[in-house]
């Protein structure tokens, strides 16, 4: 629990000082300052605002704290305002933005996009939340823990992507993202390896439609990209698995780096020390590292 949280929930209720912020009301806008602040958008559809969304916190003693509505308490606005973007999306907006991701998303996602409930998203407008669509009572606390991070670690792959969306900056930002799932808490991992996902689906979609002569190659750093998924989940002998399968014909130095990662990183894994030393001196440095990360991750 963040217990920056509670001591800014505290502080604000104790002050006579209201310092109220309305909610953005344009898309473009609120990725501008999200952009710049390092922070994901907290997007509700502005017909659902209408409606009482009662919330809950919890104060130092672990104790809740009901408030009634989440659009009619300017303390709970304040926090929202700390931790995230908050924009209110117009309905005339929903075919447009539909229209955008409905040949490119899972049934369920369109789900969670046409609901009245929370939508965490980054500055692309792609749902971080998609494991967790919140119902009833919105405990704020733990959505805050889970949800309200800084994203200045992706914030170069971000701005590259908005900026120009090709097989390159999605794919680079889908890598980042996979890094990310590394850092964050175990919570949450599963919607950034889902948001990584999702950008690796839309480079196969920029790869098949460029001028890339040789797209092999590229497709084999898409597929050894989303087979580290299943480290995350402690999963190395489906890694394997797949890697027997994989074509080492014809690969250039930066798949093959990747390709030797994932079979250290499996074998570390599987405390297989043997077979790990064999792909250790094909590792960098930085994976190395980040083997070692992943391995924490299941200790």
């Amino acid at each position: 629990m963040k217990r920056g949280i509670l001591f800014l929930l505290l502080t604000i209720a104790t002050s006579n000082i209201c310092l109220s912020q309305e909610w953005m009301t344009s898309l473009d806008a609120a990725k501008r300052i999200a952009l710049v602040q390092d922070k994901f958008l907290f997007m509700m559809w502005e017909d659902a605002t209408s409606i009482p969304y009662p919330v809950i916190m919890h104060d130092t003693n672990g104790n809740e704290i009901l408030f009634d509505d989440l659009f009619k308490n300017d303390e709970i606005n304040q926090i929202i305002w700390k931790y995230f973007v908050p924009v209110k999306v117009d309905e005339n907006l929903y075919g447009e933005l539909y229209d955008a991701i409905k040949d490119s998303r899972s049934r369920s996602y369109l789900a969670q996009f046409e609901d009245d409930n929370i939508k965490i998203m980054d500055v692309n407008f792609n749902i971080v939340n998609t494991s967790v669509s919140p119902q009833a009572y919105f405990n704020l606390t733990e959505f805050i823990t889970n949800y309200g991070l800084n994203t200045s670690f992706l914030n170069g792959e971000l701005r590259n992507y908005v900026e120009h969306k090709d097989f390159s900056t999605a794919y680079r930002l889908a890598s980042k993202y996979m890094d990310y799932a590394i850092l964050v808490n175990k919570n949450t991992r599963k919607d950034i390896v889902n948001l990584s996902i999702m950008y690796l689906d839309d480079a196969d979609r920029y790869l098949l439609t460029s001028d890339i002569s040789d797209k092999k190659d590229f497709k084999d750093k898409i597929n050894l990209l989303r087979w580290s998924q299943y480290l995350l989940q402690n999963r190395p002998r489906k890694v394997l698995r797949l890697l027997k399968k994989f074509d080492t014909s014809e690969i250039d130095e930066t798949t093959d780096s990747q390709l030797a990662f994932l079979y250290y990183a499996a074998y570390q894994l599987r405390k297989d020390e043997k077979n790990s030393e064999l792909w250790k001196s094909k590792v960098s440095l930085v994976n190395l590292r980040k083997a070692e990360l992943i391995a924490n991750l299941h200790l």
